[in-house]
């Protein structure tokens, strides 16, 4: 059994303008974020026992700009990244107009690309082959991660909310033993 920390992006400009991110791989944090940047920060310190400067290990985040930005103010040093926890690819959905949170929150579902690479997201951990004990992502993808989990009965300990899913709010941790 190995625990592992998903943490959910700060805020950036793309999250601001009150839409969904899906999409926008180069959008910065705002100043909120980088608060709550240095607010996750604390948090590792203080529930998780790591101090994000003195953290002797790499952490991973996706390709887009946000999580690793928000790794690196939480003062992270180290900072690989994948694909493989990317956000959904969610743009055909928005266009149309539907709510991806809402139809989560509703029908727990997620979009189609996400879901094989949230299962192999946890065989890799699972097998050791992804040895991170951190990894900064997004909302949709760590949703997916924690139904694959519900799927394959792993207790995460996560709860599902009836405003948001599983989709995490912006700065949480999420703490899962695989």
């Amino acid at each position: 059994m190995t625990r592992i920390l998903l943490a959910r992006h700060s805020q950036s400009f793309a999250n601001k303008r009150d839409f969904a991110a899906f999409g926008n791989i180069d959008s910065p944090l705002t100043e909120r974020g980088i608060e709550q940047s240095h607010g996750i920060g604390r948090e590792f310190e203080q529930r998780h026992g790591i101090t994000p400067a003195t953290y002797g290990k790499p952490v991973l985040a996706s390709e887009y700009r946000r999580p690793q930005e928000t790794a690196e103010v939480a003062g992270f040093t180290e900072i690989h990244t994948s694909p493989l926890i990317n956000e959904a690819d969610v743009d055909r959905e928005i266009m149309s107009g539907l709510d991806v949170i809402q139809k989560h929150t509703e029908e727990r579902w997620v979009a189609e690309e996400i879901r094989p690479r949230a299962a192999e997201f946890i065989d890799r951990v699972q097998s050791g082959e992804l040895d991170y004990e951190i990894y900064f992502t997004h909302g949709m993808f760590i949703a997916s991660v924690l139904l694959e989990c519900d799927a394959r009965s792993i207790a995460t300990g996560a709860q599902f909310d009836a405003q948001r899913g599983y989709v995490p709010l912006q700065a949480t941790i999420i703490p899962i033993t695989l």
